[in-house]
């Protein structure tokens, strides 16, 4: 007898955790047998583990580059553990300075370092100064200043970014707890574009890229667990079956379903029909039901919510709501997922036909740059 059929939720699940959850992880996650998940690796081919033989690039990249950046800098470039950055270095030999007279700081330099040390990256640095990140490092000792920066101001006050930031960590975040001192947030996704632009909008903390290609983003910070404990009104370590809606302002709700969006949620074509699809996929029925109820509340859209019967919650929505949807979330935005934003903007270029019934008052105030693209029937 033919097994259940795979839906495009538990294949974009698999797509995503592939290579960084095992197997039985994944098919507990979407309600599968793990020989069912692997079948579905080889049908859909998808890559194993990588291979730990270094390029020709990449070597070249090392030897020119590793003195500036770094292990860990480097490490990120190439998508490589900081271990074996630092090993495959001193086989080539590459992790002492040349030698050569030694430069004298300026008062000038002084000068940039007290400016610019916690705002520039290390390579903006490098390259600004001449000079290597060891040097750098040193004499940013020698001046009494430090490169870090408290990320708690960032999440105290509600704004586009800290809404954001703190949907996508609804969505893709995670908490390790090692007692009541030593807490980190952290925020994962294979796409690392995005990774950087939170660190550089929140102005603090760290990256790591596994060879799995996946990456991640973390800040350790008391505070900010505790913070987000009160924003969503319980404690938020194991958050995936028991995430609550936040307590955030309505003018603040858009940015936090993008970010919410960017993590676990979807924007593609469904291939029988052609029609623009939004989906989004959680393991807490109070959170889906938020938000269909907030997205219904603000723009007049509404949307369906089906359990697969596999403890995952599914809310979805197909053609003109769809591209109204990723008009509203995407739209004049300051920080969103490229990938997903591109799509967005795509749809947002939409002409098609739509029914009249399924205009709401509100979608016909608030979207008719999009309506007017469609022939409504």
């Amino acid at each position: 007898m033919a097994g259940k059929r795979w839906t495009q939720e538990q294949v974009e699940y698999l797509k995503k955790w592939h290579g960084i959850k095992s197997p039985q992880e994944i098919a507990d996650a979407i309600g599968r047998k793990k020989q069912s998940v692997n079948d579905k690796v080889c049908q859909l081919q998808l890559p194993s583990a990588r291979q730990d033989v270094w390029s020709e690039a990449e070597l070249e990249f090392l030897r020119e580059h590793y003195l500036e950046l770094g292990a860990e800098e480097c490490g990120v470039r190439l998508g490589r553990t900081k271990n074996a950055v630092h090993g495959k270095a001193r086989q080539l030999r590459c992790g002492r300075a040349p030698i050569g007279p030694r430069r004298d700081w300026t008062e000038e330099e002084d000068q940039f370092m007290r400016e610019n040390y916690q705002r520039l990256s290390w390579e903006e640095l490098v390259e600004h100064l001449g000079r290597t990140k060891g040097a750098i490092t040193q004499r940013s000792n020698f001046l009494g200043i430090k490169k870090y920066v408290d990320p708690y101001p960032f999440f105290e006050e509600w704004t586009e970014e800290s809404a954001y930031a703190i949907g996508f960590w609804a969505a893709d975040g995670w908490i390790n707890k090692r007692g009541d001192e030593s807490i980190r947030i952290g925020f994962g996704q294979k796409d690392h574009d995005i990774l950087y632009a939170l660190r550089d909008t929140i102005g603090a903390g760290r990256i790591s890229i596994k060879t799995s290609g996946m990456g991640h983003y973390y800040i350790q910070s008391v505070k900010i667990y505790e913070r987000l404990c009160e924003i969503f009104g319980r404690d938020v370590c194991g958050k995936s079956h028991t995430l609550t809606w936040p307590d955030i302002p309505d003018e603040y709700v858009r940015h936090f379903l993008r970010g919410a969006v960017d993590g676990d949620g979807a924007l593609w074509k469904r291939k029988q029909d052609g029609l623009w699809e939004f989906s989004y996929t959680s393991s807490s029925k109070e959170f889906v039901d938020m938000l269909v109820f907030y997205i219904g509340e603000l723009t007049g859209i509404k949307i369906t919510t089906t359990d697969q019967k596999q403890g995952v919650w599914h809310s979805r929505c197909v053609g003109i709501k769809a591209v109204c949807i990723a008009d509203w979330l995407y739209r004049d935005s300051s920080i969103a997922l490229e990938r997903k934003a591109w799509i967005a903007r795509e749809m947002m270029g939409t002409h098609g036909q739509c029914r009249a019934s399924s205009l709401t008052p509100k979608m016909r105030e608030m979207f008719p740059h999009i309506i007017k693209q469609y022939r409504v029937i």
